[in-house]
């Protein structure tokens, strides 16, 4: 008897194991046939592409684009793929997940824009200081020379 409730677990165990993989796989099914779903690809590669990673494969942007997929699919909320969605709830989640990644590449975007504005300035300023001046001594040669060469004549 005994035997038979733990052989009755473990089917059991199986069966609503196989149910949950099936939960996901529609889950995942019904995201990537989503309306948003290309646009929820495109945040996530430039969000890659922010950090650096998406140019390192620029010649391979299918496959930087495969992967952000499978990225994006395997980071489904667990809780979600046990319960069914509604069309309305999926797409909240997908105007949500989409409007995340485009405030994640923002925030990612701001410090570098603020060193690249400050690598700039710092540029600027050394070219500035690399310039003849009025007061710099080639000019002040080359003007002293002028004037004796005036009264040379």
């Amino acid at each position: 008897m005994e035997a038979n409730k733990n052989n009755n677990v473990g089917v059991n165990h199986h069966h609503h194991h196989k149910e949950e993989e099936d939960d996901d796989e529609l889950l995942k099914t019904r995201i990537s046939s989503h309306p948003l779903y290309e646009r929820l690809v495109e945040n996530h590669l430039n969000c890659l592409k922010v950090g650096g990673i998406g140019d390192r494969g620029r010649n391979n942007s299918k496959s930087n684009q495969r992967k952000a997929e499978h990225s994006i699919s395997t980071k489904i909320n667990p809780c979600c793929s046990s319960m069914q969605l509604n069309q309305s709830e999926l797409d909240l989640f997908m105007e949500g997940y989409c409007s995340a990644l485009s405030k994640l590449k923002e925030a990612m975007e701001e410090p570098q824009q603020q060193t690249i504005a400050f690598i700039n300035g710092m540029h600027s300023q050394l070219r500035d200081l690399a310039r003849p001046t009025h007061l710099s001594p080639d000019v002040f040669l080359q003007e002293t020379e002028r004037n004796n060469s005036k009264y040379v004549d």
